[in-house]
């Protein structure tokens, strides 16, 4: 156990390479109280979809979770980066088989931000919405935000701390000990791969309104790496992206298939945004043409 503390507070100090002397003995300070220490949960918490609709959840079910605090104070979309977090939870379920449950806990300023934010990156897990702030008045969490999240045992207890879509070798650590060391973090080298895609930018020519059109898109992956994609981003509703959500092997191929409803008469530049695992994600692919009646 010290050797494992040792190596977490070495990965952790590691990354904030840049702090001062003064800084680095709190970090050090932190992960040594933090690590084995009991979370303790409210009484009859309640978990919603989107901050809004109540879902069923229990907190004794799972080997592991993942717990996210999040207070009210600065930025909440910022310190968020709830896209790197889907990214995250979508690796973390393809590893763990849907095992290790990631729930966000926020002590917010404003209800409906957190909602709006939920919805916008269409982050549908559960998640608590503690107005009365009081997971925190039970465990008094460090205020050093990056030191807000923590990985936990079937006794909710914690394993490690820190944020893993902040610091890739704290995610590496968590995807490790979730997966009994079977997850390879490939020696620090970048998980992306390279794909090839025979066509980004679809001229639709002239449609009639209502009318739909389904254009599709290849993609090939030519890396070493299978090729995942997190999520897509259309423009408007009249464009819609379906697609196969499992990853491609090397040296295979998918195809994104999407479909534009005409509405409005008159010149469109539609796009979809993909995001993956390339280093020129997101991927856009156009679609443009003319509306006629």
């Amino acid at each position: 156990m010290r050797r494992i503390l040792i190596f977490h507070i070495a990965i952790v100090a590691a990354f904030l390479y840049s702090c001062q002397n003064k800084q680095k003995k709190e970090i050090t300070q932190i992960v040594k109280e933090w690590q084995g220490k009991e979370i303790v949960f409210p009484e009859k918490m309640i978990f919603t979809q989107f901050g809004q609709d109540t879902v069923p959840y229990s907190l004794s079910e799972s080997p592991y979770k993942i717990v996210m605090y999040v207070d009210s104070v600065g930025c909440t979309s910022c310190k968020l980066q709830l896209h790197k977090w889907k990214e995250f939870v979508t690796e973390l379920d393809s590893l763990s088989r849907g095992t290790v449950p990631v729930l966000f806990i926020f002590h917010p300023k404003d209800k409906r931000e957190i909602s709006y934010l939920l919805k916008r990156d269409d982050i549908d897990i559960p998640v608590c919405i503690d107005e009365k702030d009081r997971i925190n008045a039970l465990n008094r969490f460090p205020e050093n935000q990056s030191f807000q999240c923590f990985l936990i045992d079937k006794d909710n207890k914690v394993v490690y701390i820190g944020n893993p879509v902040h610091n890739p070798r704290i995610r590496a650590m968590y995807l490790q000990q979730v997966t009994e060391n079977r997850y390879v973090a490939a020696s620090g080298l970048s998980r992306n791969t390279r794909i090839r895609i025979e066509q980004t930018d679809f001229d639709l020519g002239k449609l009639k309104q209502e009318n739909a059109v389904t254009v599709s898109v290849a993609i090939r992956n030519i890396g070493d790496k299978p090729f995942v994609i997190f999520d897509t981003k259309e423009s408007c509703g009249c464009t819609a992206a379906i697609y196969d959500k499992k990853p491609v092997e090397p040296g295979h191929s998918m195809k994104i298939k999407i479909t534009y409803r005409a509405e409005d008469i008159g010149f469109f530049n539609k796009t979809v945004s993909v995001f993956c695992n390339t280093d020129t994600s997101p991927l856009i692919i156009r679609l443009k043409g003319t509306v006629e009646q």
